[in-house]
């Protein structure tokens, strides 16, 4: 019997996100989803502002960051994206080395809150220092209810067995300088435990060669910014189904242009979007679409709009998100089986008064408008982990 049901005027149901009426949903013991009802929409959609309007969404995925660095917020100010992160004597790397564990733990719990008080209740993070770092990230979370995917980074070929073993994937911060035989190790222990491995690739510079040796090496599963890709880069990461993460407000932040997302549409390349570094931008999903959406509106021509819209930016921090990381049959959508990882946003606050809408609309109101007081509650694996005041 399931011991938990909840109701919700409004929703985003199914694979497809489609806007719901009268939810009722049930879950079990373990937070799975075992009933789920609902009405359809027929009309255009009229708040009665004197009963609750509350819409549930799947809980966001942050498929892209660096969670480590939160004590360190800002210190990478009006400064050059290699003088910040790039290892070894990068700011972010030096901090790392002479800050305590304690601070950085510390650090990492208070971006937790942040994340899940912004809807986001899965995040896939690229871990630096090797075990030690694995293994820091695995005490933050000991308490903590959201879910996470763990990259670790190995320093040294002797480290890789280990990372490999006690991570959920391979995070590289660069694919420049893998000898064979490292490129050999990653190999067998890819083919051995079925796991990923993700790489920031064309953040800072376009580096053909470097991408053409990525590709027939057949290794990287997963490329992270390809700010400076160009379409035929991208034609050939569509041919060996490589997934892709954008992380544009970081790229603007170190002002290193806008990723191709015109392109990647047209070629229909299912990215999904992360906030990146901590210490360089906040955790806040809506602002990343809000962001996209402006850098987008840029680069597409009025006629080509059609296949850009408010849904399908809210697929980038749902399903896309779920299927690049293969998780997408435990989260990414409010279906039945799935964990209940649900944010119910009030719209019955000012900010997101209309007299009607339709249904289209509703995506973008959600879009344009939604900030964190808007967040009501937060629940991840049917356990309600967050109310607002």
């Amino acid at each position: 019997m399931p011991e938990k049901y909840l109701y919700c005027k409004f929703g985003l149901i199914g694979e497809n996100l489609e806007l719901k009426q009268n939810i009722n949903l049930s879950f079990d013991k373990e937070g799975k989803i075992t009933e789920l009802k609902f009405d359809e929409i027929e009309a255009d959609i009229n708040f009665d502002r004197t009963r609750e309007n509350y819409v549930m969404i799947p809980g966001l995925i942050n498929s892209h960051i660096h969670i480590g660095d939160s004590f360190a917020k800002e210190r990478g100010h009006n400064k050059r994206l290699i003088e910040v992160v790039s290892p070894p004597n990068g700011i972010k790397h030096l901090l790392l080395r002479e800050t305590s564990d304690t601070k950085k733990i510390k650090g990492i719990k208070y971006a937790i809150h942040e994340m899940i008080s912004n809807g986001i209740t899965y995040f896939i993070d690229f871990r630096e220092n090797g075990i030690k770092g694995i293994e820091l990230l695995q005490r933050a979370l000991k308490d903590e209810s959201i879910k996470c995917l763990i990259f670790g980074r190995f320093d040294q070929i002797d480290d890789l067995q280990e990372v490999f073993y006690k991570s959920d994937g391979i995070g590289l911060s660069s694919y420049h300088h893998l000898t064979d035989d490292v490129k050999l190790e990653l190999r067998r222990m890819k083919s051995r435990l079925f796991k990923k491995i993700a790489c920031h690739v064309a953040e800072l510079n376009h580096e053909p060669l470097l991408l053409n040796e990525i590709l027939e090496d057949a290794l990287v599963d997963i490329i992270v910014h390809g700010t400076q890709l160009k379409i035929p880069d991208l034609r050939k990461i569509q041919e060996k189904k490589i997934k892709v993460v954008l992380c544009p407000r970081s790229n603007g932040y170190f002002g290193l242009g806008y990723p191709p997302i015109k392109e990647m549409l047209e070629l229909s390349i299912p990215f999904s979007l992360g906030t990146d570094n901590v210490m360089v931008n906040n955790l806040n999903l809506f602002e990343e679409m809000r962001y996209l959406y402006y850098t987008a509106r840029n680069q597409i021509n009025e006629e080509d709009l059609g296949y850009f819209n408010a849904k399908n930016i809210f697929k980038m921090v749902t399903i896309n998100a779920a299927k690049n990381f293969d998780i997408e049959s435990e989260v990414g959508s409010i279906s039945l089986g799935k964990a209940a990882d649900l944010v119910m946003i009030d719209l019955n606050n000012p900010n997101f008064y209309v007299n009607k809408l339709d249904k289209a609309e509703f995506f973008s109101l959600l879009l344009h408008r939604t900030n964190v007081r808007n967040i009501n509650q937060v629940y991840i694996g049917g356990k309600l982990i967050y109310e607002s005041d």
